[in-house]
């Protein structure tokens, strides 16, 4: 299941965990020339025969044993046991799409991974065919998809390879909404709106989602500093001004104005890369997509 990296006592075990990061000896550009593939590593290890039996049926055997880069994001035999994922079980398009949202078609090394950023995993399964996001971390030398912890991982002649402490699930918007902590705020008040939520579990959503900083800002001025201590209407109110339901802004689609949930339509401006949400926000995360829309972080309130 998808969980949120949120806890400092799971920060320790990250650092605890982190010199697994490097200890495949693959990863250190000064390290021993990689020697086995993707496929050959992970058959060597011997504790990833459900996985790679996965990856058989979702048809990468071809890619993960021959060559090119590209990053693939694993799982143990064991942590699927405890996290009670059935590999077998699946449809042979449900496993496609779980085994494509553990792949990455570039590689990653350690250094190339940025901190509270987002990267496209191969699971084409987004709006128009858009290919899912993933949500990364950086703490120290310990780095985390989707909040779940990577191990340990190995520089393959194809590409890397990173051991995670848990699976990953295709994402909707609400998955990506408890993901990332920068929403956190956010999340809890569209839990707190069952309209409001209903609309965003549904399908072809685009929202947008406050950062968690301004947000706390701007409520410490209302006097308050959790949403749900927010007078229900301004809560309400604020959060409907950031939802579209049926349509899918892109980046590059976000011009003029639009409707949106709440009594206020939506504008846009853009200078150069930089998009600015009713003349006030700036968009400073584009382009995140789920399986049901897309979402994007601004970086302050939307008034009425």
């Amino acid at each position: 299941m998808l969980k949120k990296f949120k806890t400092s006592i799971f920060l320790v075990a990250l650092v605890v965990v982190a010199a697994g990061l490097q200890s495949c000896g693959g990863d250190d550009p000064e390290g021993p020339t990689p020697t086995k593939s993707i496929m050959e590593f992970m058959t060597d290890e011997g504790n990833f025969k459900d996985f790679l039996a996965a990856a058989d049926r979702a048809g990468l055997t071809s890619k993960i044993s021959g060559s090119g880069d590209m990053t693939f994001l694993i799982v143990t035999d064991e942590q699927l046991a405890i996290d009670n994922v059935d590999l077998s079980a699946m449809s042979d398009q449900e496993i496609t799409d779980f085994m494509n949202y553990h792949m990455i078609g570039s590689k990653k090394t350690f250094s190339d991974i940025v901190n509270n950023n987002y990267t496209a995993s191969e699971a084409a399964i987004g709006p128009g065919g858009a290919k899912l996001s993933l949500y990364t971390e950086v703490t120290g030398n310990a780095v985390t998809y989707n909040g779940e912890a990577a191990t340990k991982n190995y520089e393959a002649t194809n590409g890397m390879v990173y051991v995670l402490a848990g699976n990953l699930t295709p994402p909707t918007l609400m998955d990506h909404l408890a993901i990332n902590e920068n929403l956190t705020n956010y999340l809890s008040g569209i839990n707190l709106e069952a309209a409001l939520k209903t609309v965003v579990e549904g399908d072809n959503v685009t929202i947008f989602g406050y950062n968690e900083k301004q947000l706390v800002d701007w409520m410490t001025g209302h006097q308050s500093i959790r949403i749900s201590n927010l007078k229900p209407s301004l809560r309400r109110a604020i959060l409907s001004n950031t939802i579209v339901k049926g349509k899918i802004l892109t980046s590059s689609t976000m011009t003029g104005s639009t409707p949106t949930e709440g009594a206020k339509d939506m504008s846009f401006a853009t200078n150069g890369s930089d998009i600015t949400v009713n003349g006030t926000a700036k968009v400073i995360r584009q382009n995140i997509y789920g399986k049901n829309g897309i979402l994007h972080i601004i970086d302050g309130v939307l008034e009425d």
